[in-house]
Protein backbone atom coordinates (compact mmCIF):
# COMPACT_ATOMS: atom_id res chain seq x y z
CA UNK A 1 0.00 0.00 0.00
CA UNK A 2 1.29 3.28 -1.23
CA UNK A 3 1.26 6.58 1.74
CA UNK A 4 0.63 10.10 0.35
CA UNK A 5 2.77 12.90 2.51
CA UNK A 6 0.77 15.71 2.20
CA UNK A 7 2.51 19.29 3.22
CA UNK A 8 0.84 20.69 6.08
CA UNK A 9 0.66 24.56 4.23
CA UNK A 10 0.74 25.94 8.02
CA UNK A 11 4.27 24.55 8.55
CA UNK A 12 5.80 26.80 5.82
CA UNK A 13 7.88 28.81 5.96
CA UNK A 14 6.56 32.82 5.42
CA UNK A 15 8.66 35.65 5.45
CA UNK A 16 6.97 39.19 6.56
CA UNK A 17 7.50 42.22 4.45
CA UNK A 18 7.09 46.12 5.74
CA UNK A 19 6.96 48.65 3.84
CA UNK A 20 10.27 50.43 2.30
CA UNK A 21 11.43 53.43 3.22
CA UNK A 22 10.57 55.22 -0.23
CA UNK A 23 6.81 54.20 0.35
CA UNK A 24 7.02 55.28 4.31
CA UNK A 25 8.33 59.30 2.98
CA UNK A 26 5.40 59.10 0.34
CA UNK A 27 2.65 58.18 2.97
CA UNK A 28 4.09 61.21 5.09
CA UNK A 29 4.39 64.04 2.31
CA UNK A 30 0.76 62.88 1.34
CA UNK A 31 -0.43 62.76 5.44
CA UNK A 32 1.82 66.30 5.48
CA UNK A 33 -0.47 67.82 2.50
CA UNK A 34 -3.43 66.78 4.13
CA UNK A 35 -2.94 68.04 7.11
CA UNK A 36 -1.41 71.45 5.68
CA UNK A 37 -4.55 71.80 3.85
CA UNK A 38 -7.19 70.81 6.79
CA UNK A 39 -4.93 73.88 8.96
CA UNK A 40 -5.57 76.01 5.38
CA UNK A 41 -9.43 75.47 5.57
CA UNK A 42 -9.54 76.03 9.54
CA UNK A 43 -7.46 79.41 9.09
CA UNK A 44 -9.74 80.57 6.71
CA UNK A 45 -12.84 79.88 8.28
CA UNK A 46 -11.44 81.02 11.48
CA UNK A 47 -10.87 84.10 9.09
CA UNK A 48 -13.79 84.42 7.86
CA UNK A 49 -15.69 83.70 11.31
CA UNK A 50 -13.47 86.77 12.66
CA UNK A 51 -14.67 88.87 10.38
CA UNK A 52 -18.35 87.88 9.84
CA UNK A 53 -18.46 88.52 13.78
CA UNK A 54 -16.65 92.00 13.95
CA UNK A 55 -18.77 92.94 11.28
CA UNK A 56 -22.20 92.16 12.88
CA UNK A 57 -21.07 93.19 16.68
CA UNK A 58 -19.97 96.56 14.72
CA UNK A 59 -23.33 97.09 13.11
CA UNK A 60 -25.22 95.40 16.33
CA UNK A 61 -23.17 98.31 18.37
CA UNK A 62 -23.67 100.95 15.74
CA UNK A 63 -27.70 100.49 15.92
CA UNK A 64 -28.34 99.85 19.25
CA UNK A 65 -26.01 103.35 19.73
CA UNK A 66 -27.90 105.58 17.89
CA UNK A 67 -30.92 104.29 18.69
CA UNK A 68 -30.28 105.42 22.79
CA UNK A 69 -29.64 108.68 21.18
CA UNK A 70 -32.56 109.34 19.43
CA UNK A 71 -34.96 108.40 21.84
CA UNK A 72 -33.71 110.58 24.39
CA UNK A 73 -32.74 113.88 21.78
CA UNK A 74 -36.41 113.31 20.66
CA UNK A 75 -37.86 113.37 23.79
CA UNK A 76 -35.55 116.66 24.46
CA UNK A 77 -37.20 119.52 25.88
CA UNK A 78 -40.15 117.50 26.47
CA UNK A 79 -42.32 119.51 29.60
CA UNK A 80 -45.24 118.00 29.36
CA UNK A 81 -48.03 119.64 26.87
CA UNK A 82 -46.17 122.85 26.54
CA UNK A 83 -44.25 123.28 24.14
CA UNK A 84 -40.94 123.92 24.64
CA UNK A 85 -40.56 126.44 21.50
CA UNK A 86 -43.76 128.46 22.67
CA UNK A 87 -42.66 129.20 25.75
CA UNK A 88 -39.27 130.79 24.46
CA UNK A 89 -41.38 133.38 22.60
CA UNK A 90 -40.98 137.23 23.21
CA UNK A 91 -43.98 137.51 24.45
CA UNK A 92 -43.99 134.61 26.85
CA UNK A 93 -40.74 135.35 28.48
CA UNK A 94 -41.28 138.80 29.83
CA UNK A 95 -42.70 140.44 33.11
CA UNK A 96 -43.69 138.03 35.83
CA UNK A 97 -44.36 134.95 33.75
CA UNK A 98 -41.42 132.80 33.21
CA UNK A 99 -40.53 130.14 30.34
CA UNK A 100 -39.83 127.42 32.96
CA UNK A 101 -40.48 128.32 36.94
CA UNK A 102 -37.63 127.10 38.51
CA UNK A 103 -37.16 126.84 42.67
CA UNK A 104 -33.44 126.73 41.87
CA UNK A 105 -33.61 130.27 41.25
CA UNK A 106 -33.92 132.87 44.03
CA UNK A 107 -37.44 135.63 43.87
CA UNK A 108 -35.01 138.17 42.01
CA UNK A 109 -33.24 135.63 40.07
CA UNK A 110 -37.08 134.66 38.85
CA UNK A 111 -38.02 137.25 36.96
CA UNK A 112 -34.78 137.64 34.96
CA UNK A 113 -33.68 133.67 34.71
CA UNK A 114 -30.63 134.56 35.77
CA UNK A 115 -29.03 131.06 36.31
CA UNK A 116 -25.39 132.58 36.49
CA UNK A 117 -25.98 135.17 39.54
CA UNK A 118 -25.16 134.95 43.33
CA UNK A 119 -25.81 130.94 44.02
CA UNK A 120 -25.37 130.01 40.49
CA UNK A 121 -27.56 127.18 39.54
CA UNK A 122 -25.27 123.81 39.26
CA UNK A 123 -24.94 122.11 35.71
CA UNK A 124 -27.44 119.32 36.54
CA UNK A 125 -30.36 122.01 37.36
CA UNK A 126 -30.13 123.85 34.08
CA UNK A 127 -33.39 123.13 32.86
CA UNK A 128 -33.36 126.28 31.29
CA UNK A 129 -31.11 124.52 28.25
CA UNK A 130 -33.06 121.36 27.38
CA UNK A 131 -29.73 120.44 24.75
CA UNK A 132 -26.34 121.83 25.36
CA UNK A 133 -23.21 120.49 23.50
CA UNK A 134 -19.59 120.24 24.25
CA UNK A 135 -17.39 119.72 21.09
CA UNK A 136 -13.75 118.09 21.72
CA UNK A 137 -11.23 121.05 20.69
CA UNK A 138 -9.68 119.88 17.27
CA UNK A 139 -12.92 117.70 15.88
CA UNK A 140 -14.45 120.63 13.73
CA UNK A 141 -15.49 119.99 10.40
CA UNK A 142 -12.50 119.32 7.83
CA UNK A 143 -10.27 118.30 11.34
CA UNK A 144 -8.48 114.89 10.85
CA UNK A 145 -7.71 112.21 13.65
CA UNK A 146 -5.36 109.67 13.58
CA UNK A 147 -6.83 106.33 15.51
CA UNK A 148 -4.78 105.43 18.31
CA UNK A 149 -5.77 103.36 21.50
CA UNK A 150 -8.07 105.59 23.29
CA UNK A 151 -7.17 107.46 26.16
CA UNK A 152 -8.87 109.31 29.15
CA UNK A 153 -8.60 113.10 28.95
CA UNK A 154 -9.33 115.01 32.00
CA UNK A 155 -8.53 118.21 31.00
CA UNK A 156 -12.15 120.53 30.88
CA UNK A 157 -10.52 123.28 28.40
CA UNK A 158 -10.05 120.45 25.79
CA UNK A 159 -13.35 121.22 25.36
CA UNK A 160 -15.83 124.22 24.13
CA UNK A 161 -17.22 125.53 26.26
CA UNK A 162 -15.44 124.35 29.06
CA UNK A 163 -16.60 121.57 30.90
CA UNK A 164 -18.37 122.71 33.96
CA UNK A 165 -16.49 121.71 37.21
CA UNK A 166 -19.17 119.49 38.60
CA UNK A 167 -19.69 117.45 35.13
CA UNK A 168 -16.12 117.29 34.46
CA UNK A 169 -15.63 115.64 38.11
CA UNK A 170 -18.42 113.18 36.37
CA UNK A 171 -17.19 112.13 33.14
CA UNK A 172 -14.43 110.81 35.12
CA UNK A 173 -13.52 107.84 32.60
CA UNK A 174 -14.01 110.10 28.80
CA UNK A 175 -11.97 109.88 26.06
CA UNK A 176 -10.15 112.08 23.99
CA UNK A 177 -11.68 113.77 20.29
CA UNK A 178 -15.13 113.02 21.07
CA UNK A 179 -18.14 114.99 21.95
CA UNK A 180 -20.85 115.38 24.82
CA UNK A 181 -24.28 115.68 24.40
CA UNK A 182 -26.30 116.69 27.36
CA UNK A 183 -30.12 116.74 27.64
CA UNK A 184 -32.67 117.84 30.20
CA UNK A 185 -36.34 117.45 30.28
CA UNK A 186 -39.54 115.70 31.98
CA UNK A 187 -39.74 112.27 32.34
CA UNK A 188 -42.08 110.35 29.53
CA UNK A 189 -45.17 109.71 31.05
CA UNK A 190 -46.16 111.73 34.90
CA UNK A 191 -48.55 111.36 37.23
CA UNK A 192 -52.14 113.57 36.95
CA UNK A 193 -52.27 116.35 39.56
CA UNK A 194 -55.40 116.08 41.46
CA UNK A 195 -54.63 119.27 44.21
CA UNK A 196 -52.79 121.77 44.31
CA UNK A 197 -51.61 123.94 47.11
CA UNK A 198 -49.38 126.76 46.76
CA UNK A 199 -47.79 128.41 49.79
CA UNK A 200 -44.64 129.62 51.07
CA UNK A 201 -42.03 128.38 52.88
CA UNK A 202 -44.24 124.87 51.59
CA UNK A 203 -46.37 123.98 49.03
CA UNK A 204 -48.03 120.66 48.73
CA UNK A 205 -48.70 119.11 45.46
CA UNK A 206 -51.20 115.96 45.55
CA UNK A 207 -51.09 113.00 42.48
CA UNK A 208 -53.41 110.56 41.34
CA UNK A 209 -52.10 107.35 43.68
CA UNK A 210 -52.96 105.01 40.78
CA UNK A 211 -50.51 106.83 38.57
CA UNK A 212 -47.41 106.82 41.31
CA UNK A 213 -45.91 104.00 39.54
CA UNK A 214 -45.20 106.42 36.34
CA UNK A 215 -42.65 108.36 38.51
CA UNK A 216 -40.52 105.45 39.56
CA UNK A 217 -39.99 103.24 36.29
CA UNK A 218 -36.67 104.44 36.27
CA UNK A 219 -35.71 105.68 39.92
CA UNK A 220 -37.05 103.75 43.13
CA UNK A 221 -37.14 107.34 45.25
CA UNK A 222 -36.87 110.01 43.27
CA UNK A 223 -36.92 113.27 44.24
CA UNK A 224 -36.15 115.76 41.02
CA UNK A 225 -39.75 116.97 39.40
CA UNK A 226 -41.32 118.87 36.60
CA UNK A 227 -44.70 119.82 36.84
CA UNK A 228 -46.81 121.39 34.01
CA UNK A 229 -50.62 122.17 32.25
CA UNK A 230 -50.56 123.02 29.15
CA UNK A 231 -49.78 126.98 30.45
CA UNK A 232 -46.94 126.69 32.27
CA UNK A 233 -43.97 124.69 33.21
CA UNK A 234 -41.66 124.33 36.56
CA UNK A 235 -38.88 122.56 38.01
CA UNK A 236 -38.64 121.57 41.71
CA UNK A 237 -36.78 119.17 44.29
CA UNK A 238 -39.45 117.81 46.14
CA UNK A 239 -38.70 118.28 50.06
CA UNK A 240 -40.53 114.98 51.01
CA UNK A 241 -42.68 112.36 49.19
CA UNK A 242 -45.53 110.44 51.57
CA UNK A 243 -47.57 108.58 49.28
CA UNK A 244 -49.21 110.53 46.75
CA UNK A 245 -48.33 113.88 48.61
CA UNK A 246 -44.94 115.58 47.26
CA UNK A 247 -43.73 118.49 49.51
CA UNK A 248 -42.05 121.59 48.42
CA UNK A 249 -40.23 123.60 50.82
CA UNK A 250 -38.25 126.59 50.52
CA UNK A 251 -35.09 125.58 51.89
CA UNK A 252 -32.21 128.63 50.57
CA UNK A 253 -29.88 126.08 49.10
CA UNK A 254 -31.26 124.07 46.30
CA UNK A 255 -35.46 125.23 46.97
CA UNK A 256 -33.96 128.73 47.01
CA UNK A 257 -37.59 130.69 46.13
CA UNK A 258 -41.47 128.92 46.87
CA UNK A 259 -44.16 127.47 44.86
CA UNK A 260 -45.97 130.23 45.92
CA UNK A 261 -48.77 130.56 43.27
CA UNK A 262 -47.32 132.81 40.53
CA UNK A 263 -47.67 129.49 38.19
CA UNK A 264 -51.07 128.40 38.89
CA UNK A 265 -50.76 124.34 38.07
CA UNK A 266 -55.16 123.51 37.27
CA UNK A 267 -55.93 119.83 38.87
CA UNK A 268 -57.00 117.28 36.37
CA UNK A 269 -54.58 119.18 33.46
CA UNK A 270 -51.55 119.29 35.41
CA UNK A 271 -49.10 116.49 35.59
CA UNK A 272 -46.08 115.76 37.32
CA UNK A 273 -42.66 113.83 35.59
CA UNK A 274 -39.93 113.46 36.79
CA UNK A 275 -37.00 115.83 35.79
CA UNK A 276 -34.16 114.33 34.21
CA UNK A 277 -30.52 115.24 33.31
CA UNK A 278 -28.73 113.01 31.13
CA UNK A 279 -25.20 113.20 29.21
CA UNK A 280 -23.72 111.28 26.60
CA UNK A 281 -20.25 110.79 25.92
CA UNK A 282 -17.65 108.07 24.92
CA UNK A 283 -15.60 106.56 28.37
CA UNK A 284 -12.91 103.87 29.24
CA UNK A 285 -15.00 100.53 30.27
CA UNK A 286 -12.67 99.95 32.44
CA UNK A 287 -13.14 96.04 31.58
CA UNK A 288 -9.37 94.07 31.10
CA UNK A 289 -8.32 95.06 28.75
CA UNK A 290 -10.32 98.49 28.62
CA UNK A 291 -12.28 99.50 25.38
CA UNK A 292 -14.30 102.36 24.54
CA UNK A 293 -17.96 102.77 25.22
CA UNK A 294 -20.80 104.81 24.84
CA UNK A 295 -21.92 105.86 28.13
CA UNK A 296 -25.02 107.62 29.57
CA UNK A 297 -25.09 109.31 32.94
CA UNK A 298 -27.80 109.96 34.89
CA UNK A 299 -27.99 113.37 37.59
CA UNK A 300 -30.43 111.95 40.38
CA UNK A 301 -31.29 113.43 43.64
CA UNK A 302 -33.61 112.00 45.88
CA UNK A 303 -36.23 113.88 48.00
CA UNK A 304 -34.58 115.90 50.35
CA UNK A 305 -30.80 116.12 49.80
CA UNK A 306 -28.64 118.83 48.82
CA UNK A 307 -26.77 117.93 45.98
CA UNK A 308 -27.32 115.63 42.36
CA UNK A 309 -25.98 112.04 42.65
CA UNK A 310 -24.43 110.63 39.53
CA UNK A 311 -25.45 107.09 38.17
CA UNK A 312 -23.17 106.00 35.13
CA UNK A 313 -24.90 103.50 32.77
CA UNK A 314 -22.51 101.80 29.88
CA UNK A 315 -25.01 101.16 27.08
CA UNK A 316 -22.78 100.33 24.38
CA UNK A 317 -19.29 98.17 23.69
CA UNK A 318 -16.61 99.63 21.45
CA UNK A 319 -18.28 103.36 20.39
CA UNK A 320 -14.92 104.61 19.60
CA UNK A 321 -15.45 108.51 19.37
CA UNK A 322 -19.30 110.52 18.85
CA UNK A 323 -19.38 113.52 16.72
CA UNK A 324 -22.07 116.15 17.03
CA UNK A 325 -23.39 119.05 14.78
CA UNK A 326 -26.36 120.62 15.61
CA UNK A 327 -29.43 122.45 13.78
CA UNK A 328 -30.08 125.87 14.99
CA UNK A 329 -33.62 127.78 14.12
CA UNK A 330 -32.96 130.54 11.15
CA UNK A 331 -34.42 133.17 13.68
CA UNK A 332 -32.18 132.23 17.25
CA UNK A 333 -32.12 135.72 18.75
CA UNK A 334 -34.32 136.20 22.25
CA UNK A 335 -36.46 138.97 20.85
CA UNK A 336 -37.57 137.03 17.51
CA UNK A 337 -40.26 134.21 16.92
CA UNK A 338 -38.26 131.18 15.66
CA UNK A 339 -39.15 130.34 12.12
CA UNK A 340 -39.14 126.41 12.40
CA UNK A 341 -36.35 126.89 9.57
CA UNK A 342 -33.02 124.41 10.62
CA UNK A 343 -29.55 125.25 9.86
CA UNK A 344 -26.50 123.26 11.15
CA UNK A 345 -24.01 125.39 13.40
CA UNK A 346 -20.98 124.66 15.76
CA UNK A 347 -21.34 124.33 19.54
CA UNK A 348 -22.51 128.06 20.92
CA UNK A 349 -21.22 129.38 23.90
CA UNK A 350 -24.12 131.76 24.63
CA UNK A 351 -27.51 130.73 26.08
CA UNK A 352 -30.00 131.51 23.45
CA UNK A 353 -29.23 129.33 20.63
CA UNK A 354 -28.89 126.39 22.75
CA UNK A 355 -32.51 127.22 23.25
CA UNK A 356 -33.24 127.65 19.58
CA UNK A 357 -31.63 124.30 18.96
CA UNK A 358 -34.27 121.74 16.89
CA UNK A 359 -32.41 119.37 15.22
CA UNK A 360 -28.86 117.16 16.02
CA UNK A 361 -26.55 115.11 13.33
CA UNK A 362 -24.90 112.79 15.31
CA UNK A 363 -21.66 110.65 13.88
CA UNK A 364 -20.30 107.26 15.52
CA UNK A 365 -16.85 105.58 14.81
CA UNK A 366 -17.62 101.64 15.93
CA UNK A 367 -15.24 99.32 16.23
CA UNK A 368 -15.40 95.61 17.10
CA UNK A 369 -14.61 94.70 20.24
CA UNK A 370 -11.99 92.52 19.96
CA UNK A 371 -9.56 91.61 16.53
CA UNK A 372 -11.79 90.53 13.97
CA UNK A 373 -8.85 89.70 11.59
CA UNK A 374 -8.80 92.64 8.96
CA UNK A 375 -6.29 94.13 7.03
CA UNK A 376 -4.75 97.50 7.76
CA UNK A 377 -6.34 100.31 5.67
CA UNK A 378 -4.30 101.32 3.12
CA UNK A 379 -2.98 105.08 3.49
CA UNK A 380 -4.15 105.64 -0.09
CA UNK A 381 -7.57 103.98 0.78
CA UNK A 382 -10.62 106.36 1.33
CA UNK A 383 -10.91 107.34 5.47
CA UNK A 384 -13.74 106.95 7.28
CA UNK A 385 -14.92 110.41 8.16
CA UNK A 386 -18.14 111.10 10.52
CA UNK A 387 -19.85 114.50 9.95
CA UNK A 388 -16.51 116.14 8.48
CA UNK A 389 -14.03 114.66 11.00
CA UNK A 390 -11.40 112.58 9.15
CA UNK A 391 -9.74 109.36 10.80
CA UNK A 392 -6.43 108.31 9.56
CA UNK A 393 -5.65 104.57 10.17
CA UNK A 394 -3.62 103.80 13.61
CA UNK A 395 0.26 103.60 13.14
CA UNK A 396 -0.31 99.95 14.63
CA UNK A 397 -2.12 97.54 12.99
CA UNK A 398 -5.10 96.69 15.60
CA UNK A 399 -6.82 93.73 13.49
CA UNK A 400 -10.44 95.63 14.47
CA UNK A 401 -13.44 96.14 12.38
CA UNK A 402 -14.45 99.65 11.86
CA UNK A 403 -16.78 102.03 10.29
CA UNK A 404 -19.05 105.04 10.88
CA UNK A 405 -22.60 105.57 11.45
CA UNK A 406 -24.47 109.03 10.85
CA UNK A 407 -28.21 110.42 10.91
CA UNK A 408 -29.74 113.74 11.64
CA UNK A 409 -32.25 113.86 14.43
CA UNK A 410 -35.04 116.24 15.07
CA UNK A 411 -36.15 117.26 18.54
CA UNK A 412 -40.28 116.85 18.65
CA UNK A 413 -40.84 119.39 21.07
CA UNK A 414 -38.59 122.01 19.10
CA UNK A 415 -40.69 121.88 15.70
CA UNK A 416 -42.14 125.05 15.97
CA UNK A 417 -44.23 125.91 13.31
CA UNK A 418 -44.80 122.53 12.02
Amino acid sequence: MKFMTIKNRFTSTRVNRGVSLIELMVALAIGSLLVLGLVEVFSASRTAYQLSEGLSRVQENGRFAMDYIQRDFRMGGHMGCVNDQARFLPENAAGTRSSLASTFLTDTQQGTEDYTGGGAVPDALRFDLPVQGYEANGTGNGTTITLAAPAIDGTATNWTPQIPPVLNTALNNRVANSDILVLRQFSPRGAQVTAFTPGDPSAIIEIDAAQLGNLTEEQATPGLFGIADCMSAGVFRATTVAGNLITVTRDGTVNRSAMAGNEAYVPGQAFVYVAQTIVYYVGMNGSTPSVPALYRLRYTMAPGTAAPAVVQEELVEGIESLQLRYGVDSFPGATQRPSGNMGTAGVATAITPWQRVGLVQVGLLARSVDPAATAQRATTATKLSALGVTFNPATVADGRYRTVYENSVAMRNRLFGH
